[in-house]
């Protein structure tokens, strides 16, 4: 197999990314059509196809108050990122679920701001990090990148001067990521199937295989790039933001966008796609109504098993030209039916001992919702019977 090592060309600098964000008008925007558009969802000026205008905004709209960490404060900077931003919720109930965020080609840490600040008010804790090499960096580097934050994240749980110590989830951990960063989401699936749940914000993604794809010459060079089943076989549960019209925008990018992505996704992996009308590569650039709800539902459905925000997810959203899904809403069930038989007996306390003893988990055994299953979930289940 030869496999060579390819980034599709995109006409855009560092200077036009920061640019195009410093243009504060439509006017301004529209006199740099060939780097720059406005995006009227989020009143900026974007560059097309590229890391967007990022930094604050306004959307962290959820009920808490929330502060951040960052790595002058002990983060760990981890080899494979650069200039990780934890935020966490001040007032929330933990154990706290995480999810980090990368931004689009050409896009620093700050990119990714308003994503990272939104979770963090409605009660997560969210990382926002920056490709060590903002132009160079791959997809599949950006994807190291996501797996490496979480291992930041979970050195905060038992760092003596965080103030997280002891108020994570060690079992919840999801990424996401805006335009290239939405892609390497998916190359983190790979690399690491233990991951909770996936964001993809008009992803773009790069898999390489000359084995599976087709060769192509490019001034002398050759690559094999494609999307097919086999390099996105992965069973982490998927959220997909497309554009619409995103296509005529990224044509370089035909067959490897958001809603080819879901086609090759298996059918056995939780999967949504939400294309918006009319829309490019910013629509999902920003939170903001229907996106940021049903982004939001997506981690209560996956993470917290909440089925009232399952619900909400089969609910076609009103800004949507196409909207799919294979998700399938059902009530987790009576606490303490490990066997789901109807009944709560002694075959459940065995199931329970064992989850106990390999250091499993199943939501229905948790009968203290402290996230872990141990020995007093044992005793909650026997005393459940025993009062029958």
């Amino acid at each position: 197999m030869k496999k060579i090592l390819f980034s599709l060309p995109l006409v855009l600098t560092s200077f036009i990314y920061a640019a195009c964000s410093d243009l504060t008008s439509l006017s301004e925007c529209s006199a740099y059509p060939q780097y720059c558009e406005w995006n009227n969802d989020t009143g900026q000026c974007q560059e097309i196809g590229g890391g967007g205008g990022g930094g604050g905004g306004g959307s962290a709209d959820g009920p808490y108050q929330y502060s951040s960490i960052s790595e002058s404060d002990g983060l760990r900077n981890g080899p494979n990122y650069r200039d990780g931003v934890l935020y966490y919720p001040i007032d929330a109930t933990p154990p706290y679920k995480s999810i980090v965020f990368t931004p689009g080609f050409g896009g620093g840490s700050v990119y990714m701001s308003n994503w990272a600040e939104f979770f963090a008010s409605h009660g997560f804790v969210a990382m926002r990090i920056g490709p060590n090499d903002e132009i160079n960096d791959s997809h599949f580097m950006r994807g190291q990148g996501l797996v490496d934050a979480i291992e930041s994240i979970k050195l905060e749980n038992s760092r003596t001067n965080s103030p997280l110590n002891g108020m994570l989830d060690m079992n919840s951990f999801s990424v996401g990521g805006y335009s290239m960063g939405g892609g390497a989401s998916h190359d983190a699936a790979m690399i690491d199937n233990s991951i909770s749940a996936i964001i993809s914000l008009n992803p773009t993604v790069i898999f390489e295989d000359c084995d599976l794809c087709p060769a192509n010459n490019y001034d002398g060079e050759i690559y094999c790039i494609c999307m097919v089943p086999e390099l996105i076989n992965h069973p982490v549960p998927s959220f997909i933001f497309a554009g619409e019209v995103e296509l005529s925008e990224l044509s370089a990018y035909e067959g490897l966008l958001g809603q080819d992505i879901y086609a090759n996704l298996p059918g056995s992996t939780e999967k949504i796609l939400f294309e918006g009308a009319n829309s490019g590569h910013g629509f999902a650039e920003s939170p903001y109504g229907e996106v940021s709800q049903y982004a939001l539902n997506w981690l209560k459905h996956i993470l917290l098993d909440d089925n009232e925000a399952c619900e909400s997810l089969t609910q076609v959203p009103s800004l949507s030209s196409q909207y799919l899904t294979n998700i399938d809403c059902v009530d987790s069930g009576v606490s303490g039916d490990i066997n789901s038989d109807l009944i709560v007996n002694v075959q459940d306390v065995v199931l329970s001992v064992n989850l106990v003893l390999n250091s499993g988990y199943n939501p229905l055994a948790d009968l203290n919702s402290d996230a872990t299953v141990d020995v007093l979930d044992v005793i909650l289940l026997v005393n459940i019977i025993v009062g029958s």
